[in-house]
């Protein structure tokens, strides 16, 4: 019983890291808390499944990121290019050179090396929290699509078949959301850190 007390409480201790991080992904509240309580059930079931070669932490995420990936894959969107290009036209404006043909940073636009210091991890940690801020900024649907895309991995067949768009409108949300991702970290990290 002690072992299983002991786990609760290292769970319960990273409750508001992944209840933050369910928040950003589901942009509401209360599924977010649904399935942050699902994710904390699974890891309690599952706790003898844990071998402590990866930290807690980025065991009961990964048990998140699957919940989050199967409520996606269970819910389809709709996503309309026109309703979303009023939101995303000021990105295009400003950020339309800063990648290459493949949808990378083109080396002399991204944002520069990490310095290495002792702090290194405090500014790492600053670094996601804004990251996470800017991914607040995005449109919902933009954010969604980026996030399955870049954080969960799926192909993008996979995320045209459940937002029932093509793979050429998937791209292009995928270039604005780096472009909007870009120019909100340039301003709220990049240019108050230099």
């Amino acid at each position: 019983m002690t072992q299983t007390n002991d786990h609760w409480q290292r769970l319960a201790e990273l409750h508001p890291t992944v209840l933050r991080f369910a928040k950003i992904q589901l942009r509401d509240d209360t599924l977010a808390e649904d399935i942050v309580q699902e994710t904390f059930a699974t890891a309690l079931d599952k706790s003898a499944q844990f071998r402590e070669d990866a930290s807690l932490k980025t065991w009961v995420l990964t048990i998140l990121k699957n919940k989050i990936t199967d409520y996606f894959r269970r819910k389809k969107y709709t996503v309309s290019l026109d309703e979303m290009q009023e939101d995303n036209a000021a990105i295009d404006n400003a950020y339309n050179g800063c990648f290459d043909e493949t949808g990378h940073w083109i080396t002399p636009l991204s944002p520069g090396e990490w310095q290495q210091a002792p702090e290194e991890h405090a500014r790492r940690s600053d670094f996601f929290r804004t990251l996470e801020n800017c991914m607040y900024g995005l449109p919902e649907d933009t954010a969604r699509i980026f996030y399955l895309r870049e954080i969960m991995g799926l192909e993008i067949g996979e995320i045209c078949n459940q937002f029932n768009i093509s793979k050429d409108n998937c791209y292009v949300i995928l270039h604005r959301a780096r472009n909007g991702l870009r120019n909100c970290l340039q301003h709220r990290w990049f240019d108050l850190n230099t």
